[in-house]
This record gives C-alpha cells, sequence and structure tokens, in this order.
C-alpha cells in the first residue's frame, strides 16, 4: 500500500507521522470491512472522504480484504450505502408531442421507473445469476389515475 497525502497527493515527506491521521482513516476502512463493523465502517468513510481521499485510493487500500471474500464485503458496502427503496417523480420530457403525452404507458416514464428501479439495486454478483435466490427489484409506476404499471422480479443476468 502506497499512502499519499490527500492535500498534495505525494508520499509524506517526513515518513508516515506527517500524515499519521490519514493512515489511521484507511487502516480503520480496512478493519471494519474485515470486521464487518457498520458503526467503525461509517465513521472511517466519513474521515477518509474529509481527509480527501479519493474513491480510486480508498479502493486500492481495501482491494486486499475484498480479495479474500469479495461477494461478502461488496454485499456488506451494498448494504450501507444502497438504499433499499426509492421514489421519483417523472414527468414526460417538455418537446414531447401531443400524442405522446396521451399514450398509456409514455417511453419517458418507463425509462425513468426502471432507471430508478436500477438505482437501488444491488449490484452483487452471484454464482448463478439464473438461480431463484438472486436479489430481485419490483417497480411500481403510479400515476393520476392510479398504478398504471406494476413490475415485479426483475433481476439482473450478468
Amino acid at each position: 500500500l502506497k499512502l499519499s497525502c490527500p492535500s498534495s497527493g505525494r508520499p509524506p515527506p517526513g515518513g508516515r507521522e506527517t500524515c499519521a491521521m490519514s493512515k489511521d482513516a484507511l487502516g480503520d476502512l480496512r478493519a471494519a470491512l474485515e470486521e464487518r463493523d457498520e458503526k467503525k465502517w461509517l465513521e472511517a468513510v466519513a474521515r477518509g472522504e474529509k481527509e480527501g481521499y479519493d474513491g480510486d485510493q480508498i479502493a486500492e487500500a481495501l482491494e486486499e480484504i475484498i480479495a479474500q471474500n469479495p461477494v461478502g464485503c461488496h454485499r456488506f458496502m451494498e448494504e450501507l450505502h444502497r438504499p433499499p427503496q426509492a421514489m421519483s417523480v417523472l414527468n414526460v420530457g417538455q418537446e414531447a408531442d401531443e400524442w405522446e403525452l396521451q399514450v398509456h404507458y409514455s417511453e419517458d416514464l418507463i425509462k425513468g421507473a426502471l432507471e430508478t428501479t436500477w438505482n437501488v439495486y444491488p449490484r452483487v454478483p452471484h454464482e448463478d445469476p439464473w438461480a431463484d435466490n438472486v436479489d430481485k427489484a419490483h417497480c411500481e409506476v403510479v400515476g393520476s389515475g392510479g398504478v398504471t404499471l406494476k413490475a415485479s422480479g426483475l433481476a439482473s443476468r450478468f
């Protein structure tokens, strides 16, 4: 692991004592991920962001831990950082023709609904993407006349 000071991006000139707090943030991230400690993880993430670490630096610091149990580590991070539900207000684009406003299933609305659905879908890989126990997403579109569309059991197959 190569450490660099977040402010300069270079190795600390005086050795690790100069950027000791930064090293602790990365160390705490590794320890929290290894222990699956939610509180410690969230504190370390906040400290890492405050100290200016970017996603690449954090990913590099966690690479060894993730390699030991990729699915477990990704599931832990997904559960903490990805909301289980989402709601979005969607509108047909202003450049839409009059007839597009009259259709029951507008392309803009379907596209927006599915995009919102996939934004909360866990991105944890499965050994068998066709297995019954893979994560599934559900989508419901509600319009002025009530429920317009329901899609349930959506799953990623890659």
